[in-house]
């Protein structure tokens, strides 16, 4: 229950405590139940015709600063592992450092008139 304020005001006094406390963790490869809680707000998506679907409805949840941090460790890790591996399809955007919306747009774009100029047919469907 540290502020993310408080824990901005040590790293650059201690830089070493926050890593040598998350390493641990990795460790032992243990996530104690204490950082799992998270706190969820549940906001109704403006404009649909009824709130009687979950996909309604947008939730949102606030995990604890340190357990972000140490989920940030893990998943730079993991990234830099299934890139290595080539286990990452090409066509991958979201979730992944460095590739973001722009990239898929610009994805989609190429690939929609890579097609065209081949004398196919193409169409795009985006659904929410």
């Amino acid at each position: 229950m540290i502020p993310n304020s408080v824990w901005k005001r040590i790293n650059p006094v201690a830089p070493h405590l926050i890593h040598d406390l998350l390493a641990l963790l990795v460790a032992f490869g243990s996530h104690p139940s204490a950082l799992i809680k998270a706190d969820g707000i549940v906001l109704d998506k403006p404009g649909k015709p009824s709130y009687h679907s979950p996909s309604s409805f947008c939730l949102i949840v606030l995990l604890q600063t340190f357990s972000k941090m140490l989920e940030r460790i893990i998943n730079c890790r993991i990234s830099c592992v299934t890139r290595a591996a080539c286990l990452v399809n090409s066509h991958q955007c979201g979730s992944l450092a460095g590739l973001s919306t722009s990239h898929a747009a610009t994805t989609l774009a190429h690939e929609v008139r890579s097609l065209q100029m081949a004398g196919k047919k193409v169409s795009t469907d985006f659904r929410t």
